[in-house]
């Protein structure tokens, strides 16, 4: 563990929820603060545009990445632009969507691994297409970092590296490592080696990696 989780952190207050155009910054600095949490290798890297993670010197990249199912983000960005404008409409746009919306909570509809799988997949596709623009750019190390706001279904943490693994199999460049950052761990997937590994993440250390990168995204 490279980062230091100070009471201070864990003690942080935030009265509002994020505006959704910050969402995105937040999940780059939370996925960044998880791997410096995992890892000692990654104190010098920093936020970056494309790839979203970067080396001191450039040379390394890691994108980054939500993995959610394509309504449950409907239904996220909905629930925010409730909180943020008050329009009523927002709200009914995500109960109609299936879930159950509040003023500072949402419920998402239920779903199942073969959903959880779909979607990572289809994240994943979608990223292998920009390899080929990062390589031609001297970009020649790459990883991507999946993160997940809660705890995976069972046969997604089981077998999620056997899809990454499936689809590179077939692909002209390839990820060297690959992350799957979610509640309790984080997931590591070597593609050189075909190796993965786990470790461990505290609850309460979780939380407080969230309110850290809630605090790196509100004071950029």
């Amino acid at each position: 563990m490279s980062i230091v989780i100070t009471d201070e952190i864990r003690n942080m207050h935030f009265p509002k929820p994020l505006k959704a155009e910050e969402m995105k910054y937040y999940t780059e600095n939370f996925a960044l603060s998880v791997l410096r949490y995992c890892f000692d290798c990654y104190d010098s890297w920093h936020v970056a545009d494309a790839p979203d993670l970067q080396s001191e010197d450039g040379a390394e990249g890691i994108e980054v990445t939500e993995l959610a199912i394509s309504l449950d983000k409907a239904i996220v960005g909905d629930c925010l632009h409730y909180w943020e404008t008050g329009d009523v409409r927002y709200k009914n746009k995500a109960e109609h969507r299936g879930a159950r919306a509040g003023e500072e909570f949402y419920i998402l509809p239920s779903f199942d691994s073969n959903d959880e799988l779909a979607a990572l997949e289809t994240i994943f596709r979608k990223k292998l297409g920009k390899l080929s623009g990062y390589k031609r750019r001297g970009i020649n190390r790459l990883g991507l970092i999946m993160v997940l706001d809660g705890l995976p279904l069972t046969a997604t943490a089981e077998n999620w590296a056997d899809v990454v693994r499936v689809l590179q199999s077939g692909a002209d460049d390839k990820y060297d490592r690959v992350f799957f950052a979610y509640s309790s761990a984080l997931s590591y997937y070597n593609c050189v080696t075909d190796t993965t590994t786990n470790y461990a993440i505290d609850r309460d250390d979780f939380d407080a990696l969230k309110k850290y990168a809630r605090y790196m995204t509100e004071n950029k």
